[in-house]
């Protein structure tokens, strides 16, 4: 048996209904997790308070709105013919440090929009 990356010496178990347990089957169909498996990331989904998004996840899609809020900005600026090698790394140290914080607006935005919808 191959040796766990992590470990994970804790154990949490609960008993469930058998809708409870068929619920987690169609809700996992298709995919290659086990309910076990299934539930333990529900619960460190909710521990995370970060929308659901693991740490590696949180850091990627903070990437990914540094990216579209400089594209966005960035041709804004070249539109407007004020873009500048010094606005530009003005822009770029300033998205750096705000990457956290756009990323919590645009989640919190999105989550306002599913709200509305549901």
């Amino acid at each position: 048996m191959a040796k766990r990356e992590t470990d994970y010496p804790h154990t949490i178990s609960f008993r469930l209904t058998n809708e409870a347990w068929l619920s987690i089957h169609t809700e996992i169909g298709g995919s290659d997790q086990t309910p076990h498996e299934w539930c333990r990331y529900a619960v460190l989904e909710k521990l995370d308070n970060h929308y659901g998004l693991t740490k590696t996840e949180r850091l990627l899609f903070q990437h990914l709105i540094r990216t579209q809020y400089l594209i966005t900005q960035g041709f804004q600026m070249l539109a407007d013919q004020n873009l500048t090698s010094e606005e530009w790394k003005k822009l770029r140290a300033t998205v750096k440090h705000r990457a956290s914080e756009l990323a919590d607006a645009a989640l919190t935005s999105y989550a306002g929009k599913s709200s509305r919808e549901s």
